[in-house]
């Protein structure tokens, strides 16, 4: 998904999940929002920016500061442009010719810059060969935000700057009655999460292409400041050292201004030419102001070039490519009203009751996950020990296409019992019918009211062992609450199934 509509997308989605009472987006701006998308043609993510863009159109009116804050949090290109701007003038006013009218040719002020320039690309060259490993070693491949957060190194400063500025936009947010501000301050947090996890790389690549620019802008500076100077002032040139006499000269000067000389067709000079410049003596100054303006091209002006445009195809194709699902969480209206026809769902509760609340909230993950039409049939309780042969025909066994078996965390998990269960039924599912199993902790918070996480965890690791033994992962759920926003999200996963498979 693009940035700006990524960006659309998240905003609007933090502060409908946030707003359970409707205090901002009440149900009939929420609903207007849907329909407006559906109206319009397109992908999934034209629809889903369509929607977003009419919800924000309802919270910017109701919420001062949040059109800034979408500029703050999204840090576009423009707002680092000048900076190569900027180092383009203190380049030019730096005077690279240094104070004195006499320039010593071992200790060009410019050579400072081309010292920090190669040092930066070794910095940056052993960064790229050691990052692999680092991933490797560290499953940073696994952190969505681990390109940005590896890159922020030597341009660390300017993206915490631009963090910074971001969270106190977002922090200045207030509404006149404190209900409306505390909704608006949990929706602001979970969007900026989201969005910083998502957008660092992108500012990260930013950052860099700007301190390119900015680097040469410098260089390209200094070296204006030189030729302007060198119009209106006659500078000499000379040279002089304690440790090397004018052969090493000679060869040290072959080796930094060599390619600069062969690109002018000219000769640089020999020990004895150079002997005759020693100080206090010297030499017209052109010739070596041209040498170093081509060996600052070649080792600045062109290499940061191409750092910076291949800099910028990578900010161009994280811009319009960041890993947004566009129907997911509270956007999922937007999937067909009609998804699941003629689909069929069994549930099979394992020595486990599902009614009333939990039975209603299963339904409702599976009609999100297969379709509103779906036929979702919820069946008795299976008794404690039962095979799969023992199915009635329609228990996963007939032409339901997926077949949802619910353990209760409440129950000790057993290999030889619900371990040799899943197997069966994963074994009979040749088929078409998938398999999915869940454990549901309700029963579980019901009975440890005051909440044990330690032996809660304990007891998750045991299904999990259990389970992926069998041949499948499971989903933890509480069907005695709301479900987290990304349970059908995980649900789906289980199931390999993409947004609208199987309508």
């Amino acid at each position: 998904m693009r940035e700006r509509a990524a960006q659309a997308v998240l905003l609007a989605r933090a502060f409908e999940e946030a707003d359970d009472g409707g205090l901002l987006l009440t149900a009939g701006r929420r609903q207007e929002a849907t329909e407006a998308a559906r109206a319009a043609a397109g992908t999934d993510d034209e629809r889903a920016t369509t929607r977003a863009t009419h919800l924000l159109g309802t919270l910017e009116a109701a919420i001062p500061g949040l059109a800034a804050v979408r500029r703050a949090t999204r840090l576009p290109l423009g707002v680092l442009l000048p900076l190569p701007l900027v180092a383009l003038v203190l380049g030019a006013l730096s005077n690279a010719l240094g104070p004195e009218r006499h320039v010593n040719i071992l200790s060009f002020p410019l050579l400072g810059l081309l010292v920090w320039n190669l040092a930066v690309y070794a910095t940056l060259l052993g960064w790229d060969l050691l990052r692999p490993l680092l991933r490797r070693a560290t499953d940073a491949e696994a952190d969505p935000a681990a390109e940005g957060a590896g890159a922020a190194g030597w341009h660390g400063v300017l993206g915490g700057a631009a963090s910074w500025i971001a969270e106190q936009s977002i922090r200045r947010v207030r509404l006149p009655d404190a209900p409306r501000t505390t909704v608006a301050a949990r929706a602001l947090a979970a969007y900026w999460r989201a969005w910083s996890r998502l957008a660092t790389p992108l500012v990260a690549v930013r950052v860099r292409l700007a301190l390119h620019l900015g680097a040469a802008f410098l260089v390209l500076g200094a070296v204006a400041g030189m030729y302007v100077r060198g119009l209106t002032f006659e500078y000499r040139a000379t040279w002089e050292s304690t440790f090397i006499g004018p052969s090493a000269t000679a060869a040290l000067l072959r080796l930094v201004l060599g390619p600069a000389a062969s690109i002018l067709g000219a000769e640089l000079p020999d020990a004895t030419a150079l002997e005759a410049m020693r100080a206090p003596s010297d030499a017209p100054a052109a010739l070596w102001i041209h040498l170093w303006a081509i060996t600052a091209a070649l080792v600045v002006l062109l290499p940061r070039g191409v750092l910076a445009a291949v800099a910028l195809f990578r900010e161009r194709r994280l811009a319009s490519s960041l890993a947004v699902d566009p129907l997911a969480g509270s956007f999922r209206v937007l999937l067909a009203p009609d998804r699941g026809a003629g689909t069929e769902v069994d549930v099979l509760p394992y020595s486990y009751g599902i009614a009333g609340r939990a039975a209603d909230t299963l339904r409702e993950l599976l009609h999100d996950v297969f379709g509103l039409r779906a036929d979702v049939r919820v069946h008795e309780a299976l008794p404690y020990g039962a095979e799969v042969e023992q199915l009635p025909a329609g228990n996963g066994a007939g032409p339901a296409a997926c077949a949802v078996v619910v353990f209760g965390a409440v129950q000790s998990p057993e290999r030889e019992v619900h371990g040799r269960f899943v197997r069966e039924l994963l074994d009979g599912s040749g088929r078409g019918t998938q398999v999915l199993v869940m454990v549901d902790s309700s029963t579980w918070h019901a009975r440890f009211r005051e909440g044990d996480a330690r032996r809660e965890g304990e007891r998750r690791r045991a299904w999990d062992r259990v389970l992926e033994e069998a041949g499948v992962a499971p989903l933890h759920v509480d069907l005695g609450s709301a479900l987290d926003t990304d349970v059908v999200e995980q649900a789906e996963a289980r199931l390999g199934r993409a947004h609208g498979e199987g309508a």
